[in-house]
């Protein structure tokens, strides 16, 4: 299973796994964001005003310290949520027009679609090739299966096991 800690642990470098988590910090809601101060305060011993002040980089990096702590899961989920809707709009419309899903620069607007199967998802990788980081693409496909419903998993996960392996 393709949980939001094992996608930052095993597909993100420590580049991208920050970039990724520096997008919670700017795109999250102020409640969300708030939680996890405070979560990060009582963890780390620090107090929130401390680490309200700090730079996005730097909260992702104390985010990132927590990887393993399953209290942070859905925080981690939405920061791989925000990078993909934000820096990767481009490689999910490209994948999505090839599975013909509606979206709205690679936003899914619409729920009357099918889920790709994982030949689709193979066929798409394989057409993408070389378009996009091939760590981004895994990275996304891992995310798609986590927070959509289970077809996507199915047609998502394999995929990704499969590339990961090679």
């Amino acid at each position: 299973m393709w949980n939001a800690r094992r996608i930052l642990k095993e597909l993100a470098d420590g580049d991208r796994r920050r970039t990724i988590l520096v997008h919670f910090w700017r795109y999250a809601d102020d409640h969300h964001r708030l939680v996890v101060q405070a979560h990060l305060a009582k963890a780390l011993n620090f107090r929130e005003e401390t680490i309200r002040k700090m730079p996005p980089e730097k909260k992702a990096d104390l985010l990132a310290s927590r990887i393993g702590v399953p209290e942070f899961e859905q925080f981690l989920e939405m920061a791989l949520m925000q990078y993909h809707t934000r820096d990767k709009a481009e490689m999910l419309a490209a994948f999505l027009d090839r599975w013909n899903v509606p979206h709205e620069n690679g936003s899914i607007e619409s729920e009357d679609y099918t889920p790709p199967t994982a030949d689709q998802v193979r066929d798409a990788v394989k057409a993408l090739e070389g378009q996009y980081d091939r760590a981004d693409v895994l990275i996304y496909l891992a995310t798609a299966g986590l927070l959509m419903e289970e077809q996507w998993r199915e047609g998502t996960w394999p995929v990704v096991d499969e590339l990961t392996a090679a």
